[in-house]
């Protein structure tokens, strides 16, 4: 009761300071977004959730270990791929909430810069800091694990191009509820509530070709969250009815995406 009384506070707070008018430029958003990719790369929730990948690559080696090296990489891989997927969500989202926690949040309306220059300015570091070691880490697994013959079928450049797509997807997700959400337990709670309903199994983040998913819908899917959850993180600074419409309108095709993407039969 207390939290949500001072919850309501601060939004008062922050909403009486009127904001400025104009759009981040590009200059803020670019110099905010390279602090925030630093501290992101940095922030123990990653690298808690690199050590919990790692964690989950200890335990899969213990249970199927096997001597060829390769195969060792390729668990390795793995462990590290699903740390930055869980880090890209709860990393993102303690990165929005920093202001709230800070009590920053009502000073914000008295800069020159707008209200949006902060959410954009995460948004920039998802894509600087975590898009880009994605892009290393995905990009590094390609050329090492290609020639593994055990999953080398599997490793194609749809599953490289997917995983880059899911980092940021699901780092989207972490700034949106971060932003509606004002709460750490936000971004736990999504990734609970995704794993323990089912909604991995229907629609998975990463799936490889074999599984015979479509693959233009399975990016379309991707792009469709990553606009709808950067948009409605937006709506929150400023709610105009446009960006409800593009939230709408995005989230609308990540449902179609969705349903499209399933192979016949399922997975």
């Amino acid at each position: 009761m207390a939290a949500s009384l001072r919850t309501a506070i601060d939004d008062a707070r922050a909403s009486a300071v009127p904001s400025v008018g104009t759009r981040p430029t590009v200059g803020v958003v670019f110099a905010l977004g390279r602090i925030e990719a630093r501290r992101m790369l940095r922030h123990p929730a990653f690298l808690l959730s690199i050590a919990f990948g790692l964690l989950l690559f200890r335990g899969a080696i213990g249970v199927g270990g096997s001597s060829r090296i390769e195969l060792n990489v390729a668990w390795l891989a793995g462990g590290v791929s699903i740390g930055i997927l869980i880090g890209a969500l709860l990393t993102t989202n303690v990165a929005t909430m920093r202001p709230r926690r800070d009590h920053l949040s009502e000073l914000y309306g008295s800069l020159p810069a707008p209200a949006e220059a902060r959410t954009a300015g995460v948004l920039a570091g998802l894509l600087l800091g975590l898009g880009g070691l994605a892009i290393i880490v995905a990009g590094a697994s390609w050329l090492v694990l290609g020639g593994v013959d055990e999953i080398a079928d599997h490793v194609d450049l749809f599953l490289v191009s997917q995983y880059v797509l899911s980092v940021l997807a699901l780092g989207s997700v972490g700034v949106a509820v971060g932003r509606w959400i004002p709460s750490v337990l936000g971004g736990p709670l999504v990734v609970i509530a995704y794993v323990f309903s089912g909604l991995i199994w229907i629609v998975p983040w990463i799936a490889p070709t074999s599984t015979g998913i479509d693959v233009d819908w399975h990016l379309t899917y991707l792009v469709a969250v990553i606009a709808g959850c950067a948009a409605l993180a937006f709506a929150r600074d400023r709610r105009t009815p446009v960006r409800f419409l593009v939230v709408a309108a995005a989230l609308g095709l990540a449902v179609l995406a969705g349903v499209q993407q399933t192979p016949p039969g399922g997975y």
